[in-house]
C-alpha cells in the first residue's frame, strides 16, 4: 500500500494548501500535477477510497496506516458528508484540480465530474480535536510526549507521526477553549529539556497565530505539525554545541547554520509528514526580506507564509526562554524587539496581528 500511501500525502498536501494559493499560481499548479500523476500511478481501472466509520478502505482493502495524512483525508471526507469517492479511467488534470479546490472549500457539497464519482451520507460531524478524549490531556503531559517522539528520533530511524498528530489535535482544541495562549507556554526548567520544550511552545504559537487569521481544518493541523518538528534537524548538530554556556565561535555557529537543511532532508524521507514541514525547517531561520540562512537562490520564490508564522513564533519563545549563555527577555521587550523588525525580520502584516493579539492579553 506504499502508492496509495504516497498518493493520499500528495492529495493531502494539495487540499490544505489550496487556501493558500489562487488556483493559478504556480505552487498550486504543481501540486495539482503531481496528484494528478501519482493517481494515474496508483489506478488500474479505477480508485475507490470509501470511509467506514472512522476507517479509510482502499479498493475494497482496509488501509492500515496510521498519521496525518490518513486522519485528515477522513476527516474531510466526513465533513464534506462523503462516504465513497471513485477516480476512474480517464480523469483528467482539470478534474483533479477542480476537485482539489472543492476539498478545500469549508462548504458542504461538490461538483459533478466525469470521472470522479462520489457518494454522500448524511452525517453529524463531531470534530476529533474537541473530543473529550483529548481535553483530559494536560500540557505537561503533551510535552512528555514530545520528549518520548524526539528521543526516539533519530539520523538512523523515523520519527512516530502518529503520535505528533495526537499531541498536535491536542494543541487546536486547547486554543479553542482557551484564547490566551500565554498560559499554556511552558518554561524550561533544565538546558537538556529546551528542544522539546521549545518547540512544543512553538507549535501552541504558531497554531494560534494561524486560527487568528483565519486558517482551519487540515492547514492548521499541518501548520502545528511543520512547527513541532522545524528544529528536527538539530538532532545532527553535537549536544556540546547545543548546550554550550558560552558564545558560539564561528565555527560552531557554522555548524549550527546547517541544522535547516539537515531537518528538510530528513523530513522529505518521511511519507507520513506532510510536505510543509520539510518546507519550514528549511525556511524558518531565513526572514521576511530573504536574508538569514540557508541563503536563499534567486528563483523569484519567497519564504512560505507558513514559515513566516513559525519564524515570529520562534523568536518569539527563544527570547523568553532562558538559555545556558543569557537570561530570559520581558515579554513586552520581546514585542518591541519584533516591531523594530517588521518589514525585514518579519512579515509586517503577520508581526502586527501576533503583537496585537498579545497585548490584548495583557489588557484583560
Amino acid at each position: 500500500m506504499d502508492n496509495i500511501k504516497h498518493f493520499i500525502s500528495t492529495f493531502m498536501t494539495a487540499v490544505s494548501n489550496c487556501s493558500l494559493y489562487s488556483r493559478e499560481h504556480e505552487a498550486f499548479d504543481d501540486l495539482a500535477k503531481k496528484t494528478h500523476s501519482v493517481l494515474h500511478d496508483v489506478m488500474k481501472d479505477r480508485l475507490e477510497l470509501m470511509i467506514l466509520e472512522n476507517e479509510l478502505v482502499v479498493n475494497s482493502t482496509p488501509f492500515r496506516s496510521s498519521g496525518l495524512h490518513k486522519n485528515n483525508i477522513v476527516n474531510r471526507f466526513r465533513k464534506k458528508g462523503i462516504a465513497r469517492v471513485d477516480f476512474m479511467q480517464g480523469v483528467s488534470l482539470p478534474e483533479v484540480k477542480q476537485f482539489i479546490i472543492d476539498m478545500s472549500s469549508p462548504d458542504k457539497g461538490l461538483k459533478v465530474y466525469p470521472h470522479i464519482k462520489f457518494g454522500t451520507v448524511d452525517i453529524n460531524v463531531t470534530v476529533p480535536e474537541m473530543d473529550g478524549v483529548l481535553e483530559q490531556h494536560s500540557i505537561p503531559e503533551n510535552i512528555e510526549k514530545v520528549k518520548d517522539i524526539f528521543h526516539l528520533a533519530s539520523p538512523f530511524k523515523m520519527l512516530n507521526i502518529a503520535g505528533i498528530d495526537e499531541v498536535v489535535a491536542h494543541f487546536i482544541a486547547s486554543i479553542k477553549r482557551e484564547a490566551n495562549i500565554l498560559k499554556y507556554l511552558n518554561p524550561v526548567k533544565m538546558f537538556s529539556e529546551y528542544t522539546y520544550t521549545h518547540a512544543t511552545n512553538v507549535a501552541m504559537i504558531s497554531v494560534f497565530q494561524a486560527e487568528s487569521i483565519g486558517m482551519e481544518s487540515e492547514l492548521l493541523r499541518e501548520i502545528g505539525v511543520a512547527a513541532l518538528l522545524h528544529d528536527t534537524g538539530k538532532m545532527y548538530i553535537s549536544n556540546e554545541i547545543l548546550e554550550k554556556k558560552d558564545k558560539l565561535d564561528e565555527k560552531e555557529f557554522a555548524e549550527i547554520k546547517k541544522h535547516p537543511f539537515h531537518g528538510a532532508r530528513y523530513l522529505a524521507k518521511i511519507d507520513d509528514v506532510p510536505r510543509l514541514a520539510s518546507i519550514v525547517a528549511f525556511e524558518h531561520h531565513i526572514k521576511y526580506d530573504q536574508s538569514g540562512y540557508p541563503a536563499l537562490r534567486a528563483n523569484g520564490r519567497k519564504q512560505h507564509i507558513c514559515s513566516q508564522i513559525i519564524a515570529i513564533a520562534d523568536f518569539f519563545d527563544a527570547l523568553r526562554s532562558q538559555r545556558p549563555y543569557r537570561e530570559s527577555m520581558n515579554i513586552k521587550n520581546i514585542l518591541a524587539l519584533m516591531k523594530k523588525g517588521a518589514g525585514k525580520d518579519f512579515n509586517p502584516v503577520l508581526v502586527d496581528n501576533f503583537i496585537g493579539k498579545i497585548e490584548q492579553m495583557f489588557a484583560k
